[in-house]
């Protein structure tokens, strides 16, 4: 069913994005995704957004899989697409289940903002995922929330986040009811404040109650573990949400190199 007349649709066009959130900006790891490029085996997109980041691909010469979760998104780009689909296609994924890409299909991965929304299982699910589709050699550039994010501090995300992490070291969970923890974080309390209208567009959208912020050096754990080498774990400020204070380790930042013939 279309919804371009909702509300949501709205506020989607408003934002630049479907989740709420203005993604016309460069990833930052963008140039070390595009530079996977080898000159046959395509690049893939995960959570593509606005396509941004896939046309600065096409833009080089690469072949680029863009992929969205959902279908209407994918209506939609592929409505406004300018150039062959040959050099640019559209896919339905969702991590870590629905990945309908062969084996050692990709030489480079672009995940943006994406893990958040993952909880522990899939997380890791989702990590052998992208070591299965890549080649060898080939890399994955990711991006999602930090544990360290600037605007959770009044609540004492980090320390929450250390908790957790005390009593199961290995392990990447989620914050739950986060809204409700946003609420706290930020104050959004009242519906004049800017931010209201997005908060109330994620309770109708996110069929999910938790959120992910994530300890940079755990993921990096998890991408070692399932075969990957780490070629950069870094935090940074994160372009995409307007709407509250950033802080310069808002985002984690990761390049992971799947290694030759580790199984």
């Amino acid at each position: 069913m279309s919804r371009s007349n909702s509300t949501s649709d709205q506020l989607y066009q408003q934002m630049g994005h479907p989740a709420g959130v203005a993604f016309m900006v460069d990833n930052p790891l963008v140039d070390h995704w595009l530079a996977c490029w080898n000159g046959s085996d395509p690049l893939l997109d995960i959570g593509c957004g606005s396509c941004h980041n896939s046309q600065k691909a096409v833009d080089i010469g690469a072949r680029v899989c863009a992929t969205e979760m959902c279908e209407n998104t994918l209506t939609t780009l592929k409505e406004q697409q300018t150039g062959s689909p040959d050099e640019l296609s559209f896919h339905l994924l969702k991590l870590p289940a629905q990945v309908g890409f062969p084996d050692g299909y990709f030489s480079g991965i672009l995940c943006s903002e994406v893990f958040h929304f993952l909880n522990h299982e899939e997380i890791l699910a989702s990590i052998a995922q992208l070591y299965r589709l890549l080649i060898p050699g080939g890399k994955v550039v990711l991006t999602c929330a930090c544990e360290e994010i600037k605007a959770f501090k009044p609540v004492d995300l980090k320390k929450i986040k250390e908790t957790h992490r005390q009593a199961t070291p290995e392990r990447l969970d989620p914050i739950f009811d986060y809204l409700d923890f946003l609420d706290q974080a930020v104050n959004l309390h009242a519906p004049d404040h800017p931010a209201w209208k997005i908060r109330e567009l994620h309770r109708e959208i996110q069929p999910r109650t938790f959120f992910n912020f994530i300890n940079h050096e755990q993921l990096a754990n998890a991408f070692i573990n399932a075969g990957f080498e780490i070629e950069q774990i870094t935090t940074g400020p994160a372009p995409y949400y307007p709407l509250w204070e950033h802080g310069d380790n808002d985002q984690v930042r990761l390049i992971a190199v799947k290694l030759l013939n580790q199984f």
